[in-house]
């Protein structure tokens, strides 16, 4: 049980920012079409991950899929509610409440997530930047432990054919007394589960059939 409590500390890959200035990546563990690295954070015990996998989709497939906070839970792995507080659909900006619901005897946790969608106008790479935010407008609710920080990145790179790289980047603190060196042995498993998900959904019509105008698409190869 406490190897899946710990896991809801790194669901949300809504997932950050690109720790530029943290050390270099280490792992790169490959299984089932997935790859998982980890890295040291100044100033924090706990570790940033990234993954990445190859799938056939849309890039609009998978900007629906994130912005689809109703089927949140169906895969990002071990997160039990994720709300739209706030959402510009011409700016692509938007601000989400984040629960996860941690088994007794630990009291669950929350955090306001605000992020920006992007597209280089060049190379079509779509960009979900997302960070904690914190302050008067998002009140804490005594029932919760706010997760003092919170960072993810989602990079969406067009390969041709309708093939996309996608590249899930995350860093948490869970806050409380869950141990950091636990915390970090842990850090392959929910990027790992939480891709599976987003594989295993993005077929789905509602996110493959459904354009976001604000997208590009790469254009299709002459037959």
């Amino acid at each position: 049980m406490l190897k899946r409590i710990l896991l809801f500390v790194f669901a949300l890959a809504l997932p950050a920012m690109v720790f530029a200035e943290a050390g270099v990546w280490e792992g790169g563990k490959e299984s089932g079409g997935i790859r998982v690295w980890t890295r040291e954070v100044p100033g924090s015990p706990v570790r940033a991950f990234k993954a990445s996998m190859v799938v056939k989709t849309t890039l609009s497939g998978l900007v629906n899929l994130i912005q689809d906070t109703e089927n949140a839970k169906r895969w990002v792995y071990s997160t039990e509610r994720i709300q739209m507080v706030k959402q510009d659909v011409d700016k692509g900006s938007f601000v989400v409440r984040a629960q996860m619901n941690f088994p007794w005897p630990l009291t669950d946790r929350d955090v306001y997530v605000a992020g920006q969608v992007v597209q280089d106008e060049r190379s079509l790479v779509v960009t979900i930047n997302s960070r904690g935010v914190y302050g008067p407008d998002y009140p804490e609710d005594p029932e919760y432990v706010r997760m003092p920080s919170m960072d993810g990145t989602w990079l969406f790179r067009p390969l041709g054919n309708g093939m996309v790289e996608v590249t899930m980047i995350g860093h948490a603190d869970p806050g409380g007394h869950i141990p950091p060196g636990i915390v970090n042995m842990l850090l392959d498993m929910t990027p790992r589960k939480t891709l599976e998900g987003m594989r295993r959904l993005l077929p789905e019509a509602r996110y493959q059939k459904v354009p976001v105008p604000q997208i590009r698409e790469p254009a299709r190869a002459a037959p």
